[in-house]
């Protein structure tokens, strides 16, 4: 990697730059620096030092960086490579490359800004980091982490619904699209958190009282909206996610009653304009040259036209008459928009500022899109959209006139909340069925019985469409079948898993009763103990003989199971024994540059492994094709020797190590990743081709128990 042009940041600096690395070694180390900054000017740091590991240049290179953790096989046969061994960061007492030390405060400050930037339209546009305001919240950052503190971040928005329930929305309280934008918010926090361990929280200030008069909506739709994002981020656990009223910003902070917020909403508007308007900005808007200036205004403009068209605030108007209304509603909301920004600034100086509306990266605050859909696109906010989910298992944000005739309106408690591409593997009501579909973030669905009561008991598994549930798992996956009876019959179970498709059998039969053996041997098999486990998919050693039908030559194919059916027996403590899966079509659509599909598809990799094993693979494919929906699926094994078990040592064989490094913090990302808490009597089928599964560690002494069967 001598001489390899990267970006880093200094740790005594904000500034950012290109310097050159020079080292003779790929584990993590301290990389001497050779150069001086290209845009901060002349700075003779040639003696000085930054700590950084591999996995953070192979983030930020992309190139030339070889992993540091568990990728290289001990030296044990002519088979395997004996000049390989394990890096010292990679013993049982040192798990890996983020271990090897304390980083300094500022190091971590910049990769926790760099975990942000990541969630930043501009990032995607740019193929990398492209944040020129991160520097700005260097100090910030640096001070939060040397206090021990939370890292704190802004953003302003959730309103209300738009007025417009015609073509936009579909009412005015909160509903899918809400909860899956607190979902995504909430998981910059706990990416964060996987890095700094006292996190983040994020802030959210509703503007809605600050333009809700200017488009017709009431002041009590603004609270009722604003309580509904609030029941929804307790309901649904999001703990990193705190909020913030405009009073908060006036010096009037306080538990305040509904009735005390309708009471005194026009002067709490009145004064926020008053002490932090911007007349300068008010007379020469339209002269405005700045872009990210120019983007908010032309989205106020839109946004008007639309949220107004049904309103009685155009109602009787002529068309050029119309148009001045709006133009004057978003020039009244831009003035406004300048003095609550004003107020956030003046008030709220030490947060990472984030911000819904698009912008050209330049300035401080990072754009990003609620829920991400289209890479480098902003999309709707889910206060002017509505969700509809699609049968590939994606979201997409619109308009409701959009997908009114090609997809079913859900409800959810009575309300309408989101829309759902049409499909009979939705319809179980065909079955007799009455069930509740929740999609999950980022992937899965939990599906339970519907008006379950004393009169009504909730139905039994015998009367699961298992056909239909296998369909569902090929995109959604997992599949959470909760509240219905008879899940710990084994019987019932194993023939329920017949309907789902082709039981195997394997040696210990067709139902491994997984739990905690309490042994500790080498050879015993780590999937029965309390250890966590690598992210993987399950039948890495399973081979059938494969006969060329030219050749005659005769060839062991490697054939894992398709998919895998659960009951859960007892669970572990909460909070321990989460079962992980990673989505893979999430995982490409979140990949960094220079990083892609194209690129991972012509990838192969080998995995050496001793202990319960004891085998050697290679010319392992990193990408497959799924035998139903032809969609491209990763098909990886993460390195992994923190165990008294079997250690996996994985190698890329013809592309960059560095790819170790970037997989594995990818498929761990919470917006690719669920991380699963069983409940017992829970049934779960997830595809073992489009997902990667692992467990986290539990106490040895709970009696944590599931049943898996494999189909195809």
């Amino acid at each position: 990697m001598a001489g390899k042009q990267i970006r880093v940041h200094h740790a005594e600096g904000s500034a950012r730059g290109t310097i050159e690395v020079q080292t003779s070694q790929c584990t993590p180390q301290k990389f001497t620096l050779k150069a001086v900054y290209s845009s901060a000017g002349e700075a003779d740091i040639e003696n000085s030092t930054v700590v950084i590991s591999s996995t953070e240049v192979a983030s930020l290179s992309g190139t030339d960086s070889v992993s540091g953790d568990d990728t290289s096989p001990p030296s044990t046969s002519g088979e395997v490579n004996n000049n390989s061994a394990p890096s010292p960061a990679t013993t049982n007492d040192n798990p890996g490359p983020r271990s090897i030390q304390e980083p300094p405060k500022e190091a971590l400050a910049l990769k926790v800004l760099q975990i942000i930037e990541t969630y930043g339209v501009n990032f995607e546009r740019n193929g990398g980091w492209s944040w020129e305001g991160l520097s700005a919240f260097m100090p910030i950052v640096t001070k939060q982490i040397k206090n021990n503190e939370p890292v704190q971040l802004l953003l302003p928005g959730f309103p209300f619904k738009a007025p417009n329930s015609k073509d936009k929305v579909l009412g005015v309280l909160p509903d899918l699209g809400e909860e899956l934008a607190l979902s995504h918010l909430d998981s910059i926090c706990k990416n964060i958190e996987e890095v700094y361990e006292h996190g983040a929280e994020l802030y959210i200030c509703s503007d809605g009282l600050v333009y809700n008069d200017l488009l017709g909506v009431s002041d009590e739709e603004v609270w009722d909206y604003g309580e509904g994002v609030r029941r929804i981020a307790e309901e649904r656990e999001l703990r990193h996610i705190k909020f913030i009223r405009l009073w908060d910003l006036l010096d009037h902070p306080g538990p305040w009653t509904k009735d005390f917020y309708l009471t005194h909403a026009s002067c709490i508007r009145r004064e926020m304009v008053y002490r932090y308007r911007d007349p300068e900005f008010e007379a020469d808007m339209a002269s405005k040259s700045d872009d990210d200036i120019r983007l908010t205004h032309s989205g106020y403009l839109k946004g008007v036209a639309k949220d107004l068209a049904y309103s009685p605030i155009l109602e009787g108007l002529s068309p050029e008459e119309k148009d001045l209304k709006v133009q004057s509603i978003a020039k009244s909301m831009m003035a406004r928009w300048r003095a609550y920004a004003n107020a956030l600034e003046a008030n709220r100086k030490e947060y990472v500022r984030l911000s819904i509306h698009d912008s050209a990266g330049k300035n401080s605050k990072l754009s990003l899109s609620l829920l991400p859909q289209e890479r480098g696109k902003m999309g709707y906010t889910p206060w002017h959209s509505v969700i509809a989910i699609e049968l590939d298992g994606s979201y997409r944000t619109v308009h409701a006139s959009e997908v009114r005739d090609t997809h079913d309106l859900v409800y959810v408690n009575g309300r309408p909340s989101h829309f759902r591409a049409k499909s009979d593997i939705f319809d179980w009501k065909a079955d007799g069925l009455d069930v509740t579909f929740r999609h999950q973030y980022p992937t899965g669905i939990y599906i339970r019985p519907a008006n379950v009561s004393a009169e009504k008991p909730a139905p039994s598994i015998r009367d699961l469409p298992m056909k239909k549930v296998r369909k569902l798992s090929q995109t959604f996956s997992p599949i959470v079948l909760r509240g219905f009876r008879e899940t710990t019959d084994e019987q019932l179970f194993l023939a329920k898993g017949h309907e789902l498709g082709e039981v195997l059998t394997w040696t210990f039969g067709q139902i491994l009763k997984v739990k905690d053996s309490g042994e500790t041997d080498k050879d015993a098999n780590n999937v029965t103990s309390n250890e966590a486990m690598p992210m993987h998919f399950d039948g890495i050693f399973k081979f059938i003989d494969h006969t060329d039908p030219v050749t005659g030559e005769v060839k062991k194919v490697l054939t894992p199971p398709r998919y895998q059916y659960f009951t859960c027996i007892s669970t572990a403590p909460k909070n321990t024994g989460f079962t992980l899966f990673a989505n893979s079509r999430l995982f490409f659509r979140h990949l960094p540059a220079p990083w892609s599909l194209e690129r991972l598809s012509k990838a192969t990799w080998d995995m050496v492994n001793d202990g319960f094993w004891s085998a050697k693979q290679i010319g392992l494919p990193l990408v497959v094709k799924h035998k139903e929906t032809g969609a491209s699926c990763l098909r990886f094994h993460e390195p992994w020797t923190n165990t008294k078990f079997s250690k996996y040592y994985i190698t890329i064989e013809n592309d960059d190590q560095s790819l170790i490094d970037v997989i594995k913090q990818v498929v761990y990302d919470h917006r690719v990743c669920l991380r699963f808490e069983w409940e017992e009597g829970d049934l779960l089928i997830n595809d073992n081709v489009s997902m990667l599964h692992t467990r986290t560690a539990f106490t040895g002494d709970c009696d944590r128990e599931m049943w898996r069967i494999h189909f195809d």
